[in-house]
């Protein structure tokens, strides 16, 4: 009777002990480091700095632990679970900056490696760019619809921090009205100026993408849209729907038709603008057919075949056509549309694109750098699309 139930009592013990042996076997480590990448930066500027762990969970994050890191920047969480499909965010402050890093622990895995990058900071803009400025023009009965996106590079190795409170500026024509966001985000940190727009957010390393739209009284008659350029840039493009307008500038150059089946635009561009230079292009005629626009579905094929050697240079400067499709997609705040279909056309449109991108490939229209980084860019756009709707 004592041997069974000394068994039993085994026996029992495993059944209760397996679980957390499973559960144990799931806990992890984050091992990370700060990283001050100033050149000159003091080596101490990386110690010391407190350091936040969250696991982002949907749209909101999840405090979980705080550690200091070591004089060598090192700091260390134990007891983390260690599941793949959970997403770990590292985060600290340094001059007044939000830094961080965010990243999940490899398959199988129970260890996993962070590097938090920080910055010294200058109240100097010398170091700000626009790699590419987009800009989409569309006609309503009685405005023109305008829709614009900056490819920002803060090319130097210090956070740009401003002045007065701001960063980065946006010069906005004058009567620009109706300004929206598609970014909630965004929409936080941009203000509006006598001139324009401000951001109020440092500036780090690197290019981000800044996205708005907005609206100019038209009467069909004539209007001049007199923009400055802030800041040195590489490329500025413009589209202006075809619906017999005549479109002049003195800085910017024809490119000829892009677009698609339901709309075509003339495609105006210029190349490396100083800062300081002004663009002034001017619409005449009443457009035909004018009305809110209805997001198109742009045939891509036929519009790479329109642009010819012009779309390689844009893709191999990673984007043209990501930037032409996103504005178009974010036609939202000016037309009610059924998600759930503009979901659809974005989706089928960046098949298509992907598609186009292969072919040209193929057919060794694009060297491979340019054409996995855009088709990169293309497939996470399009998992973001199914995962939102």
């Amino acid at each position: 009777m004592r041997k069974l139930t000394l068994l039993l009592s085994a026996l029992l013990l495993c059944l209760v002990a397996s679980p957390t042996a499973v559960v144990a076997q799931n806990r992890g480590i984050i091992e990370g480091q700060v990283v001050n990448a100033t050149a000159g930066a003091l080596p101490e500027s990386v110690a010391g700095l407190e350091v936040v762990l969250y696991r982002v969970v949907g749209e909101s994050t999840e405090l979980l632990a705080t550690a200091t890191s070591d004089r060598q920047g090192r700091f260390r969480f134990e007891g983390v679970d260690a599941d793949p499909a959970l997403v770990y965010r590292t985060q600290l402050e340094y001059r007044e900056v939000v830094c961080g890093s965010e990243s999940t622990f490899p398959p199988g895995d129970t260890v996993l490696h962070l590097v938090v990058t920080i910055h010294e900071t200058t109240a100097s803009d010398h170091s700000i760019v626009v790699d590419r400025h987009h800009i989409i023009a569309d006609f309503a009965s009685d405005a023109l619809l305008l829709q614009e996106m900056y490819i920002l590079h803060n090319i130097g190795d210090t956070t740009y921090v401003g002045g007065e409170s701001t960063t980065v500026r946006f010069s906005l024509p004058d009567g620009a009205a109706n300004l929206t966001f598609r970014d909630p985000e965004m929409e936080s940190s941009l203000v509006r100026t006598d001139d324009g727009l401000a951001s109020v957010r440092p500036v780090t390393p690197g290019q981000s993408e800044v996205l708005y739209s907005y609206r100019v009284p038209y009467d069909g008659s004539q209007i001049a849209l007199f923009r400055r350029v802030l800041y040195p840039t590489g490329y500025v493009d413009v589209m202006v729907a075809n619906l017999g307008v005549h479109v002049e500038s003195q800085q910017l150059m024809y490119q000829g038709l892009t677009g698609g089946d339901e709309t075509s635009y003339l495609h105006f561009g210029a190349e490396d603008l100083p800062s300081g230079a002004k663009i002034d292009l001017r619409i005449s005629g009443a457009p035909k057919g004018a009305a809110v626009p209805v997001p198109a579905r742009p045939s891509w094929s036929q519009g790479l075949q329109e642009v010819g050697p012009a779309i390689a240079l844009a893709m191999g400067l990673l984007g043209a056509l990501l930037a032409f499709a996103q504005l178009r997609w974010g036609r939202g705040s000016e037309v009610p549309t059924d998600r759930a279909a503009d979901a659809t056309v974005q989706r089928d449109e960046l098949l298509h694109l992907i598609a186009d991108l292969d072919d040209a490939f193929a057919e060794d229209r694009l060297d491979q750098q340019a054409y996995e980084q855009l088709r990169m860019r293309m497939k996470r756009r399009l998992r973001n699309v199914w995962t939102e709707w």
